[in-house]
């Protein structure tokens, strides 16, 4: 009976001493897959010899940092590139009426100009200097709405009167355009959770932007399944313009390659962010050689 029990005694310190050995190596293969992975860029996923709960937990977890922390190098990556594009944009966009206001100074201060070479060049001065200063008030405005602890005060706003307004203030443009713009406002009210100045801003670079770069205005407001839809469209003046909708609303985007468009880039890339604060989405679509935005609440 005794040397039963020893026998059996035995086996038990084998089968542990086994085991421990087992999980003692796995211990050590997990370290290595772990170091493995912070050394090189991989993909590698941490495999398990022994099916042990607590070590196939700590696995897991050790795999979600890995991920977490290649998810966060890539968007890290992505960021400090869309920096660089910042900058070099940013840099462009500066340079050019800084360059043409150097430009008309030093024609000023040619001899034998005439009065009314003089005030065509002021004229000119005064549009430029105008142009860089609206650029530099957008850098501020996108500058304040990236800090999160930037807040709007919403509350109760019927967005009929407001659009309407706005849609006057831009007459001037609109009749230059030669064009009769179809606008459909509803006479009830449309009732948002909103800012006022807010959805000013962000309708006056849609129409910004529409009369920039397209002709045949049309503007319209309604509301949808119970929501508020403003609606602004355009015919593409160039029809082979090639706007990449998923990115219409990123700063510094333009469908012109070239940058030869006026404009700083960051009107709609506003407009996103003034809309998306008070709750509402900003979605753009092409079709038929128009070119439409829509602002949801």
């Amino acid at each position: 009976m005794w040397i039963a029990i020893s026998v059996l005694l035995c086996i038990a310190l084998i089968i542990s001493f086994t085991y421990h050995i087992i999980y003692r190596r796995q211990v050590e293969g997990l370290c290595r897959q772990t170091a493995f992975l912070n050394e090189n860029k991989t993909e590698l996923k941490i495999g398990m010899d022994l099916n042990a709960k607590e070590l196939k937990e700590l696995a897991e977890e050790i795999q979600k940092l890995s991920d977490n922390f290649n998810k966060t190098k890539v968007e890290l990556y992505r960021q400090d590139e869309a920096l660089r594009e910042t900058i070099a944009n940013l840099s462009h966009d500066i340079r050019t009426p800084l360059t043409s206001l150097d430009g008309y100074f030093q024609l000023l201060a040619s001899e034998n100009l005439t009065a009314e070479k003089k005030q065509q060049y002021l004229t000119i001065i005064k549009s430029r200097i105008v142009s860089l200063n609206d650029m530099l008030n957008e850098l501020f405005t996108y500058a304040k709405l990236q800090d999160v602890n930037y807040h709007i005060e919403l509350g109760s706003l019927d967005i009929v009167p407001i659009t309407a307004d706005t849609l006057v203030s831009f007459y001037d443009d609109i009749a230059a355009m030669g064009d009769e713009p179809i606008i459909e406002l509803p006479e009830e009210p449309v009732m948002i959770q909103g800012n006022r100045e807010a959805y000013t801003r962000a309708v006056q670079n849609i129409i910004k932007n529409a009369l920039m770069h397209g002709k045949k205005l049309q503007v319209s407001l309604k509301e949808i399944d119970g929501h508020a839809v403003f609606s602004c469209s355009d015919e593409l003046l160039n029809p082979d313009t090639k706007i990449d909708t998923s990115r219409i609303f990123d700063r510094f985007y333009k469908a012109d390659a070239a940058r030869n468009t006026k404009g700083s880039g960051l009107g709609l890339a506003i407009t996103r962010e003034l809309v998306e604060r008070m709750g509402g989405k900003a979605e753009a679509n092409v079709e038929n050689g128009r070119f439409e935005i829509r602002l949801i609440f």
